[in-house]
């Protein structure tokens, strides 16, 4: 099947304008450069964030914190090998500590190694069974395998434990999208796709379910809101194709398709995570 260019729906990157901090503070201290550089990573400054994560450590080579500031900085620009790199090198010597094996599961996504991330995000689970990211990212490493039902009811108990936390919201939608039914897919997607922290990757996964939902007059609409007349006809045009596919196949054409979730081999995957993972 030919692809239609699909920009935005199942992932996409948005980094925030650089919001001006100092990548080259004065001092060497370890302790105020972490501090800037979570401050730079949280207004979504990653230009600023990772030098000076760097900085910190030039400082303390061992910095824990500095390691992991600087995997979720290289998470969030799609940079999942040197993530991974970054959390395994926490893991080397702290092997319980949880955010390390988080964002290596993250990370294994993102290079298209769902059935590693699910072995890391497992012994997270095993610690805290109440953690919502990690049945998120769970979820999304059992989606990427073809595995819906069982995705469907991880997402379910993250949603249960923080049903603010948009990612996981996007997910469950878009994993209803793909499996039905899509009534359901859009009843998840349309009230956050409006909400405070929504982005262009919610409202085409919205898209995508109102055209699964066969309602492809508001697929066009919620496309066009990111996308130009052209894209979002071709981008209509392939989710088309898809309704008409059986379910089995629509999952593995969907599984296939770095658009919606990242492909493992040596070539550079779209960033950041599939399915929003943050």
């Amino acid at each position: 099947m030919k692809l239609a260019p699909i920009v935005v729906a199942g992932l996409t990157l948005i980094v925030a304008a650089c919001t001006g901090v100092d990548p080259h503070p004065r001092g060497d201290d370890y302790d105020a450069s972490v501090k800037r550089a979570d401050e730079a990573r949280q207004a979504g400054d990653l230009d600023s964030a990772i030098p000076l994560y760097s900085r910190a450590l030039q400082t303390n080579p061992q910095g824990v914190e500095a390691k992991l500031g600087l995997g979720q900085s290289y998470l969030s620009i799609g940079a999942s090998n040197e993530a991974a790199a970054q959390f395994r090198d926490v893991l080397s010597t702290r092997e319980s500590n949880i955010p390390a094996r988080r964002g290596l599961a993250s990370a294994l996504i993102g290079m298209g190694q769902p059935s590693l991330a699910e072995e890391q995000i497992a012994v997270v689970l095993q610690s805290d069974a109440s953690d919502y990211r990690a049945l998120n990212v769970l979820g999304v490493a059992l989606d990427m395998q073809g595995r819906h039902a069982e995705a469907q009811a991880n997402y379910r108990r993250a949603i249960q434990l923080a049903p603010d936390y948009l990612p996981t919201r996007s997910n469950f939608g878009l994993s209803l999208a793909i499996t039905g039914p899509p009534q359901d897919a859009v009843a998840q997607l349309a009230p956050i796709a409006t909400a405070r922290g929504s982005d262009a990757r919610i409202r085409q996964n919205l898209a995508f379910a109102y055209a699964m939902a066969g309602d492809f007059e508001n697929a066009l609409q919620i496309s066009r809101k990111d996308l130009d007349e052209k894209s979002a006809q071709r981008q209509l045009y392939y989710f088309m194709q898809l309704r008409a596919l059986p379910v089995e196949q629509r999952s593995l054409e969907i599984r296939r398709n770095p658009n919606f979730m990242p492909q493992s081999g040596p070539a550079p995957q779209p960033p950041p995570m599939p399915f929003g993972i943050t």
